[in-house]
């Protein structure tokens, strides 16, 4: 009996708790169609009605991709976040559903962030993250909870540019004289492989929790200390003289964790 649904299953985080899931030989079920598309969302349901939990990560996750078309972005993570939601409240089933924000919905600040921080996006993927996580909110009801988790900034092997991780990697790649020229090197981020981030989410299933919550490592790094870390390289430059902060108070989480 499948009782978990994902979208977004191609994904990184998708596929990875997807490989997760497997492993603990729990049944899945992935959405494949187009998040748009609120009959294709309502056929995937119909056929898998004893779904009860809904990991949600179909979206525009890059913000460079976001910013080369918003309109897009939009449709796809807002309306199509509005799209699912419509479905679970129409089909009158329990659902627990978890929603990836982002800690782009975050004013920058020199503490570590809790979720009862300021919310001022840093970018335009963080405006419709913010903007779905309100119609999530104002939707809630005896058929629909939810958890919100804000994910910092995660890296893997298997990410793709333009994303930092793959871009760095393959800017050493194609330099032979081990020069780099990153943007935001000053800049201090919470950096948190995705496979921790999958044992994570295994863990919020499992307890059923609901509620925001921040996901991160809790610990900051400038975008210069972790390049260097991760790649034993240290000759790093940047014209970009930018210095801010974003990383997680994640004592919430951890709390509910144990």
């Amino acid at each position: 009996m499948i009782k978990i649904g994902i979208t977004g299953g191609k994904g990184l985080l998708g596929s990875l708790l997807k490989k997760k899931f497997e492993k603990e030989k729990i049944n899945i079920s992935c959405f494949n169609g187009n998040i748009k598309n609120k009959l294709q969302i309502k056929k995937w349901l119909n056929l898998n009605p004893n779904i009860n939990y809904i990991f949600h990560f179909a979206a525009v996750s890059s913000p460079k991709e976001v910013n080369r078309d918003k309109i897009e972005a939009f449709e796809v993570n807002v309306k199509g976040t509005s799209n699912l939601i419509d479905v679970i409240k129409k089909r009158k089933k329990k659902t627990l559903m978890f929603f990836p924000s982002s800690s782009h919905v975050y004013k920058y600040s020199k503490k570590k962030i809790k979720e009862n921080f300021a919310k001022k996006p840093s970018s335009y993927y963080g405006k419709t993250k913010l903007e779905a996580e309100e119609i999530l909110k104002k939707n809630k009801s005896k058929y629909l909870s939810f958890f919100i988790g804000r994910i910092f900034s995660v890296y893997h092997i298997r990410q793709k540019k333009p994303f930092l991780f793959p871009s760095v990697k393959e800017k050493i790649a194609l330099n032979r004289k081990k020069k780099l020229y990153i943007k935001n090197i000053n800049c201090v981020r919470d950096f948190i492989n995705a496979e921790e981030v999958v044992e994570i989410l295994f863990k919020i299933y499992i307890k059923k929790i609901t509620g925001i919550f921040n996901i991160g490592s809790g610990k900051g790094l400038t975008v210069k200390s972790f390049v260097q870390k991760k790649f034993n390289i240290q000759n790093l430059f940047s014209s970009d003289q930018t210095k801010n902060s974003l990383v997680s108070n994640n004592k919430k989480l951890k709390l509910r964790l144990k």
